[in-house]
């Protein structure tokens, strides 16, 4: 009788299959099974991200431009977050640590400006651009988007903060004037490294009404920026671009689920259990 080890010494030949080989063989057991809705959920955090950073871009062109006094972006961005932070916890927002660095950073912007203005008066403006890009996609790439938000203690995505602020200042150093950078560089703040926390925190204390409304909002108001600073081209396949994030990239993902062959048996490594005493 045929047995499956391999220090004995058997009549059979080396590649000898027998018929019971397969007999506890288990497939696809810690394979997830996805439901579209929640994968669109998953997906939105990725369409808001990548509006959030075209939002700053297209802020960036405008106040470039002088198509728009670079205070209002700031007063409409504060007040929208503080409408926003009404649905968090009294004991986030009333935690001085927070208030106190947050005034720091603003302090620091404010000192740094005139600085910041002549950062990159050598290098020419294409590079920055192509620099700017760069940093972007590799901000979309690197981000943290926590989707699952009961495994997540501490929310810090320290890398991707520090990509946007280190791209906000790239664009910043393209500005005119010490007002100009400090406006800007408080929206990329505002809108690249509070907002994240904000929408985490919404999530994590199951503000989703909250949640898909700052979704909502962000993408209307990237969509109208593209309409009035760009063309109709830009705008439908920035819109399409958005459509199949949300929609089809969620039906993609299970359709090629069905694809997925997972394969357990007795002749794999065992898994040690450690016992804490």
């Amino acid at each position: 009788m045929w047995k499956k080890l391999l220090y004995l010494k058997q009549p059979f030949p080396d590649n000898y299959t027998d018929e019971s080989f397969l007999d506890q063989l288990k497939t696809n057991l810690t394979v997830v099974k996805y439901s579209y809705w929640k994968l669109v959920y998953d997906f939105s955090l990725i369409s808001m991200y990548i509006s959030s950073l075209l939002l700053v871009i297209l802020t960036f062109t405008s106040i470039y431009y002088n198509h728009i006094n670079p205070i209002i972006p700031i007063i409409i961005s504060s007040l929208s977050l503080m409408t926003f932070l009404i649905g968090l916890p009294k004991n986030l927002l009333s935690n001085t640590q927070n208030i106190k660095s947050f005034l720091l950073i603003n302090f620091i912007l404010l000192v740094l400006s005139p600085l910041l203005k002549s950062l990159t008066r050598s290098t020419s403006s294409d590079s920055i651009w192509a620099l700017s890009f760069i940093l972007c996609l590799i901000n979309i790439v690197f981000h943290d988007y926590a989707m699952d938000i009961s495994k997540i203690i501490n929310y810090r995505p320290i890398l991707s903060t520090n990509i946007s602020m280190a791209n906000g200042i790239v664009l910043a150093s393209r500005l005119s004037s010490n007002l100009q950078v400090y406006c800007f560089l408080l929206f990329v703040l505002q809108f690249n490294i509070l907002l994240p926390f904000i929408d985490f925190s919404l999530r994590k204390f199951s503000r989703f009404n909250q949640h898909y409304t700052l979704l909502i909002s962000i993408q209307l108001i990237s969509l109208t920026m593209i309409w009035k600073l760009a063309n109709f081209n830009l705008f439908l396949i920035y819109f399409s671009g958005q459509i199949g994030i949300l929609f089809c990239l969620p039906g993609y993902f299970l359709f090629l689920q069905k694809y997925k062959n997972e394969l357990q048996g007795p002749w794999d490594p065992a898994k040690p259990i450690i016992k804490t005493i």
